[in-house]
């Protein structure tokens, strides 16, 4: 019962959970499904919020900007077949970009015919000791997905607020395994 009243107390105060997720054609060659309830994140947003000289392929938030997804695609020497080797240089740059991580999954799986591989994991960043204004340290949940096609690397990455993330892990799952990439990625 309590879990009853705990699921109906999160869709309350997150509404679009209870939604399905619809499918978004990034662009001719990168299709994912994201929850109904989001929305691309405007110019402002982006330069609010991410520090990037090159545009994401996407950018979605929730309604209360706080859950986000994203999609990236960058040149790469690596070859799909050294999806492997990437995945570890990835890892020890998660961890590098963090001053503590909790890793809740990672690995490579099939997604829709391809090999991805993932990350899933707790980060938090301490606040500065000798910072004139103290914000706190900073929690988040992050799934993220790589793959590689044709010498470019996608980036597929989701994060919420570390006390969001069991609201969200069975969401996500779903989000990064409706990914489907096209042979001829452009």
């Amino acid at each position: 019962m309590i879990f009853t009243l705990l699921v109906a107390f999160s869709n309350v105060i997150n509404p679009f959970l209870q939604g399905g997720l619809v499918k978004m054609k990034i662009n001719e060659s990168i299709t994912i499904s994201i929850p109904q309830d989001f929305r691309p994140m405007t110019n402002d947003e982006i330069a609010d919020r991410y520090f990037t000289t090159k545009r994401p392929l996407a950018l979605f938030t929730d309604q209360s900007l706080t859950v986000d997804l994203g999609v990236n695609k960058s040149i790469t020497n690596w070859a799909e077949k050294d999806l492997e080797i990437m995945k570890s240089f990835q890892k020890s740059n998660i961890y590098s970009l963090y001053d503590n991580i909790e890793m809740l999954s990672e690995g490579i799986q099939e997604v829709n015919g391809r090999n991805l591989a993932y990350f899933e994991f707790v980060s938090s960043v301490r606040d500065e000791d000798n910072a004139l204004i103290k914000k706190g340290d900073i929690n988040k949940y992050t799934y993220i997905q790589y793959a590689i096609i044709n010498g470019q690397s996608l980036v597929f990455n989701f994060t919420c607020s570390s006390s969001n993330k069991d609201l969200w892990r069975e969401k996500v799952a779903q989000i990064m395994k409706s990914i489907e990439l096209k042979k001829n990625l452009k």
